[in-house]
């Protein structure tokens, strides 16, 4: 049927397809109100999609709890490109497709991240957009699953070049969510076009019909349902109808009076219709059949338009028919409707569908209904839907009776809500289960496990350090295992405020519980690495043994974050290669499994790692992807620890404007109380500083971050000091200098770490006078030979050289500075580089010109993830696979890339950013 008016918008939406055909991927949203149009410019823009793949979804309201329905949906007949996917997302994806025989050599995996799911999709999407253009249409989408939305908002951000249009029609109420994605509202239709389509319905006189037009505010369907059911041959006919009525309600108003001649029964076989929401017209007709009626109890439904049977679903013509259907009935008639679905829900397929039926169904507790509605959620969490998930249990935990059962089961609806963000409802049904919880040790160390772990998301560690400790304690004697889990998660308090004594204390506790004889416990090795920790932080030898003893145990593990954990420690130690080995496991698991938190845990502590190494430009990759998942999994306290991370990068690299919006992003999320964050830093901004030539500024920062730390005794956990004391030197502070290098010998002196000895002897050696510096270098660079930190080693040729050029030993100077400015340029240390190349024009030496990195300068943070994989040697589709995009963007990006670096070829992108071939393993 031709569209009345919609001029402007049907043009946007056929530009919109235009670009699509042409490889240039592009999504929108419509909005307005109920009856505005929308489901109308979609069918036309399907009509007008010659040459495209269409592919549609409806939310409906009942089915919004089903995880993943919608996406179900809409990629249904996309399943013949499953087979050209990367097998891994294709498997996530038999999750959702239903399988023909012939592909049922493929199984499905036991579950899938919600993460994966997205990547997936995207991949799928796109994949069938190679073959030909694809139209995806995703009508009243305020009411598709959260899981669907998620994976499809992710798909529509990420399309670039891509023949892919995706457009979504909601309404305002209840709200859909759709940041960085082009909206276009829809408004009324104007006088003319709204009489030129009552026009349509009959006899309208013209002088009604501009009266309906402007009571309806031009809302077509108000228009064409209001002139069925009022005769509207004068204005006075609609002289009950007063301005402003809601279009709502004067829709709810006709769809009513249809339902006034109706009789008991047709009216019972629509409310089944109501309740079934998109169930097969087989399941209907046995609900139908259990209340005593039949499909010919539908006819009268059918013939006055308000259902249509097409193949094997019912449907209703407009979302607001199902809804005064269902809410003219009464709640009992509502009950038994859903009792009738739930039994006619015999096959698996429909398990969910009648585990909520049957919820519907009931009123008080009933644990049959709760144990289905259990494996409903487990189901849910296989397929990613966290929020179905953390519903269902929600639910199934309201229909428990006995309250320690129905205490665990809201404890944990709340660790699913606490992962999907929604922290003050996951608190709200914890404070419930405390309460139900009682004086049962179990399910309160249960419930304040989850507080725990909320305190450290909000960065409010303290709040509950108190009553951990004491809760742990009172655990002890029924469950050591038990009481240490949650006892070590006190730990995180103390260490926020790198109060180290407290720290050990906490640890020393969680070793007596879960492995008193002071080896790691197989069963729970965190508690080991944690006390390594505490002993590093505490300047205890024992502390590094017991991290390499940890390595072995922490291997046994499926990856799940200790691997990480344990890496930081090794790194704080200088046991390099087994802090490389240790986080490489943790990375390499969370991208086989699609696990995004622990894959964002793992990057951050390897970024910190391969800075410690001189690997700069490997750091700032990881750290990008690390801020990434930060932002996406939208945690205040994830994102300001990724971006202190980010700050450090870059503050290496020498780019101070990028490292101080960095760090302003991370001190505006962290907590007060998380000096762990701000020290970190700190630091970053008085690294920055010092190399760009600001000793002042560099003092300033590096002082606060060494009084936060004062009570640290290991020296390489944030290797403030000798900075600081060079800070102080080159700003004419060499008393202070002294004090601060004599609490870093200390350190040394108990820690025996060498490249924080090296860094003290090239201290000592700018505090000295004359010749006797030499000697102080020396023994730095012979420092420098036995451990692996290229960067800190450049800084101490570059004072040596400094030293030798003031004491007008020209010709000697020129060796060491050179060898800084090849380490600083191969590193990308720009601001380091910059000193070396001034100290030896200075000289008289002729320099080649600035090796700054390009990319950094001109790429944006997407295309420098992008060129860093390329220059490593990992093809398209595998980087695509990491930066979750689709292979054509990522081949967009790289064109982009060789245009602003001037490169032609992959092998001259190597070159130029120095790719694996030119760097170490």
């Amino acid at each position: 049927m031709r569209i009345v008016g919609r001029e402007s918008e049907r043009a946007h939406l056929t530009a919109l397809l235009d670009e699509a055909r042409a490889g240039r991927g592009r999504s929108i949203v419509l909005r307005g109100e109920p009856g505005i149009g929308k489901t109308a410019l979609l069918d036309h823009l399907a009509e007008n999609a010659q040459g495209c793949t269409v592919v549609r979804a409806v939310g409906v309201e009942f089915e919004s709890e089903l995880a993943l329905a919608s996406l179900s949906e809409l990629i249904g007949p996309l399943s013949p490109v499953l087979g050209e996917l990367p097998a891994y997302y294709a498997d996530v994806l038999t999750l959702l497709v239903p399988q023909k025989p012939a592909d049922s050599a493929r199984t499905p995996p036991a579950s899938a991240d919600r993460h994966a799911i997205y990547a997936a999709t995207l991949a799928l999407l796109t994949a069938a957009a190679a073959r030909r253009p694809l139209l995806c249409l995703i009508d009243d989408a305020h009411w598709i699953d959260d899981a669907s939305a998620a994976a499809l908002l992710f798909t529509a951000r990420r399309l670039l070049a891509d023949s892919v249009l995706i457009v979504f029609a909601t309404r305002e109420v209840p709200p859909f969510e759709a940041p960085g994605i082009e909206t276009l509202r829809l408004e009324g239709l104007s006088e003319q076009a709204g009489l030129e389509l009552l026009a349509r319905s009959g006899n309208v006189s013209p002088l009604a019909g501009a009266r309906l037009a402007a009571l309806t505010m031009g809302n077509p369907l108000a228009l064409i349902e209001l002139a069925r059911v009022l005769t509207l041959e004068s204005a006075d006919s609609l002289s009950d109808l007063v301005e402003p009525l809601p279009t709502t309600k004067l829709l709810q108003r006709a769809f009513a009076a249809s339902l006034v001649t109706m009789s008991d029964r047709q009216r019972q076989a629509l409310l089944v219709c109501a309740a079934a929401g998109s169930a097969d017209l087989e399941v209907v007709a046995r609900a139908l059949g259990a209340l005593g009626l039949d499909l010919v109890a539908l006819d009268e439904g059918t013939v006055s338009g308000l259902v249509q049977i097409t193949g094997r679903t019912v449907t209703y013509r407009h979302p607001l028919i199902r809804s005064a259907v269902y809410s003219q009935a009464g709640p009992g008639e509502r009950w038994k409707a859903h009792a009738a679905l739930a039994d006619a829900c015999t096959s698996p397929k429909d398990a969910d569908r009648r585990a909520w039926h049957l919820a519907c169904a009931t009123v008080g507790p009933d644990e049959q209904v709760a144990v289905a509605l259990v494996e409903t959620a487990d189901r849910a969490r296989r397929r990613g839907g966290i929020v179905a998930q953390a519903t269902a249990l929600e639910r199934a935990a309201e229909l428990t009776g006995a309250a320690r059962p129905r205490a665990e089961r809201m404890c944990a609806a709340a660790t699913i809500w606490s992962a999907a963000g929604a922290l003050d409802h996951s608190e709200a049904l914890l404070d419930q289960a405390e309460t139900l919880a009682g004086d049962d040790i179990a399910a309160r160390i249960q419930v304040l496990g989850e507080r725990a772990y909320h305190a450290v998301l909000r960065g409010r560690t303290g709040d509950v350090f108190d009553v951990l400790v004491a809760e742990a304690a009172g655990a002890g004697p029924q469950d050591r295992l038990a009481a240490g889990r949650i006892l070590s998660l006190a730990m995180n308090a103390p260490l926020a405020r790198w109060d180290v004594a407290a720290t050990l204390e906490v640890c020393e506790k969680v070793m007596a519980l879960t492995a008193p004889d002071g080896h790691p416990d197989p069963a729970f090795p965190k508690g080991a690495v944690r006390m390594a920790l505490a002993r590093v932080l505490a300047g205890q030898a024992a502390g590094a043994e017991l991290a390499r003893e940890c390595v072995a145990v922490c291997e046994r593990h499926v990856p799940n974050g200790a691997c990480a954990e344990l890496a930081e420690v090794l790194t704080y130690v200088e046991e390099y290669a087994l802090a490389r080995r240790m986080v490489e496991r943790d990375v390499a698991g969370a991208r086989a499994v699609g696990d995004i938190a622990l894959l964002g845990y793992g990057l951050r502590r390897r970024a910190q790692l391969e800075i410690r190494l001189g690997r700069p430009l490997m750091a700032y990759s990881d750290a990008l992807e690390c801020a990434g998942i930060a932002d996406a999994m939208a945690q205040p306290t994830t994102i300001a620890a990724s971006r202190a991370t980010l700050a450090l990068v870059t503050a290496v690299l020498g780019r101070a404007d990028d490292c101080a919006a960095h760090a302003e992003e991370a001190l505006r999320l962290c907590p007060d109380d998380d000096l762990e964050t701000g020290v970190r830093v700190r630091y970053a901004l008085g690294l920055v500083a010092l190399a760009d030539g600001r000793a002042a500024d560099a003092v300033d920062e590096l002082r606060r971050a060494d009084a936060a730390m004062r009570a640290v005794v290991e020296p390489a956990v944030v290797p403030v000091a000798a900075d600081l004391a060079e800070a102080l030197v080159r700003t004419g502070r060499p008393a202070e200098a002294r004090r601060v290098l004599d609490r870093l010998d200390a350190g040394v002196a108990t820690t025996g770490r060498r490249g924080r000895r090296a860094a003290a002897l090239r201290c000592r050696a700018l505090l000295a006078r004359g010749a006797a510096a030499g000697p102080l270098f020396a023994a730095a660079l012979e420092a420098h030979d036995d451990v692996d930190e290229p960067l800190e080693r450049a800084r101490t040729l570059l004072c040596q050289g400094q030293w030798l050029r003031r004491s007008r030993r020209r010709k000697d100077a020129s060796v060491p500075l050179a060898a800084a400015l090849a380490t600083f340029e191969t590193a990308d240390s720009a601001l380091w580089a910059q000193q070396a190349r001034h100290e030896l024009t200075v000289l008289g030496l002729r320099t080649l010109p600035s090796a700054e990195h390009p990319g950094l300068g001109v790429l944006t943070p997407q295309e420098w993830r992008i060129a860093w994989a390329a220059a490593q040697g990992r093809t398209s589709r595998e980087i695509a696979a990491e930066v979750l995009l689709s292979v054509r963007t990522v081949d967009y990006h790289l064109g982009n890339v060789y245009r602003k670096l001037g490169v032609s070829s992959r092998r001259a992108l190597i070159r130029q950013l120095g790719g694996s071939a030119e760097l170490p393993a």
